[in-house]
């Protein structure tokens, strides 16, 4: 990176610290065990954070110097940069011999090093931002693939300023206790958003803050009428902001069968205008509750994932400033739930292959819930396969596209209806499908086939199809124990 930076007119040093950088350097001597003092300084810095290179030169000659397990002492530092064809340099034996007389004592190594690896953030920084404003002045490249480099660039540098230490176990136990004690004060099972639906909660204990929950089904089963309905759920139960993203419908068609299901009104009558006295009790009462949530919706078609980070950051800061002064502190991630519809229509700059591209879209999902510390629930689409199969409930390896996504996710669950024919079902996203014998209210399975927290199982709910509404259904709910034995019938408890 060039030396000096250009602002206007006025030329200005990269940000660096040669003292700080002599100070590592001069501790690693000091300190008779020097395996260790390379080691911590290893923790936080690489070569190339030094922004002199006879440092950098001097701290890789030291490493090498450990892997051969070497002391690092005058001689041996002279040998090997020699070896290196580095020792002239760096400024010859009268350098190394100045900086092994530095006063810079080996308790303060972390200190030091954690100076010179700021600096060399800052420099990183500036060499990203400058590198994307050259691009945007020649403008050859869209502004949506820059922006989305862009963001990965910082994302890197974010993930690089984490903490160099290691959690001992003590530590992480004391946390552990705290959430115990609150688990156990809780009267109720569920210790994340809940999604309005006993069985899958049973499962699931809620969603949690970062997690990645991968919904699948095939097109028409009513994968999207069921997210939209734990969305509601969820805003209605919990108080907290919940945000859809809708690549393949609009926010209007969405807030159609939110009504309609909030409601209970048949989504026919909402669009034809059909609607008798009841209907509009129904519905006045349904928009008033909807009204009272907060969720938000986006319905920007083939929307980038940079674009999604950077809208719900832009919302999280924007709650957060809502909220009374003495609370923002306690909660810096308010949102409760993100939800995408779906997966596959993410747009990704990467154009290698399609299986590549839903990896990278998977992988910044993932990313994006543990950063917002909020569950999000992405939809997925399932291959032809398992239309061909006598038993068509899908499994993991129906996930279509990448099975990054299947490795990615916290959960993943399938729908299935024993109604549902795939061969003769619309692939236009209508949720009833063609049935050979129409049914308005029909069962409809969860099947719950990764599950990192909790068990594998199956949820039973109703679909109502002309309301578009999920309910609980009385009865049992089978929970896999794999190895041991058949799985039990629950309805009787344990």
């Amino acid at each position: 990176m060039a030396d000096v930076s250009v602002m206007g007119n006025e030329y200005r040093q990269a940000p660096n610290d040669e003292a700080a950088e002599r100070a590592v350097l001069g501790a690693i001597f000091f300190d008779v065990q020097s395996e260790a003092a390379i080691v911590a300084a290893e923790a936080i810095l690489d070569p190339s954070d030094f922004y002199r290179q006879k440092h950098q030169e001097i701290f890789k000659a030291m490493q090498l110097l450990v892997e051969e397990e070497r002391p690092v002492d005058i001689l041996t530092l002279q040998d090997k940069l020699n070896a290196m064809g580095q020792l002239e340099n760096v400024g010859g034996i009268d350098y190394l011999v100045e900086i092994s007389q530095s006063s810079a004592s080996a308790s303060n190594l972390k200190f030091y090093a954690q100076i010179v690896h700021e600096k060399a953030i800052l420099r990183r920084l500036i060499q990203t931002l400058t590198e994307s404003m050259t691009l945007a002045y020649d403008g050859s490249e869209p502004s949506s693939e820059l922006l989305e480099e862009l963001g990965r660039q910082l994302d890197r540098l974010a993930q690089n300023q984490g903490d160099d230490d290691l959690r001992r176990i003590k530590d992480v136990l004391n946390e552990f206790q705290e959430n115990l004690q609150a688990a156990s004060e809780n009267d109720s099972k569920v210790i994340g958003i809940a999604s309005g639906y006993d069985q899958l909660d049973e499962l699931t204990h809620g969603f949690r803050e970062d997690q990645m929950i991968v919904i699948g089904a095939r097109p028409a089963v009513g994968k999207t009428a069921f997210v939209l309905n734990i969305a509601k759920n969820a805003a209605k139960t919990e108080k907290k902001p919940v945000v859809i993203f809708s690549l393949e419908m609009g926010a209007v068609d969405l807030v159609t069968r939110l009504v309609a299901a909030e409601g209970g009104i048949n989504s026919n009558k909402l669009t034809t205008g059909n609607m008798q006295d009841e209907d509009w009790a129904a519905l006045t009462l349904a928009v008033q509750s909807l009204a009272n949530m907060q969720i938000y919706m986006d319905d920007t078609p083939g929307i980038r994932m940079a674009q999604i980070s950077a809208k719900l950051r832009k919302l999280e800061r924007e709650v957060v400033g809502r909220l009374p002064e003495e609370e923002r502190d306690e909660n810096p991630h308010p949102l409760g739930l993100v939800m995408i519809d779906y997966l596959g229509l993410i747009e990704s700059a990467n154009s290698e292959s399609r299986q590549q591209a839903v990896s990278e879209v998977s992988r910044s999902i993932k990313k994006l819930a543990k950063e917002l510390h909020t569950p999000i629930i992405a939809l997925a689409q399932l291959s032809r396969g398992v239309e061909q199969r006598q038993d068509q409930r899908p499994i993991l390896s129906d996930l279509r596209e990448s099975g990054s996504i299947e490795q990615d996710a916290d959960i993943v669950a399938f729908l299935y209806r024993d109604d549902y024919h795939p061969n003769r079902a619309g692939e236009d996203g209508d949720e009833g499908g063609n049935q050979v014998e129409e049914e308005t209210v029909v069962p409809i399975e969860v099947l719950v086939e990764k599950n990192r927290a909790g068990a594998r199982g199956k949820a039973e709910l109703m679909f109502n199809k002309p309301t578009f509404k999920f309910s609980n259904m009385a009865g049992t709910y089978r929970q896999e124990q794999s190895g041991f034995g058949p799985i039990p019938d629950m309805s009787q408890g344990w």
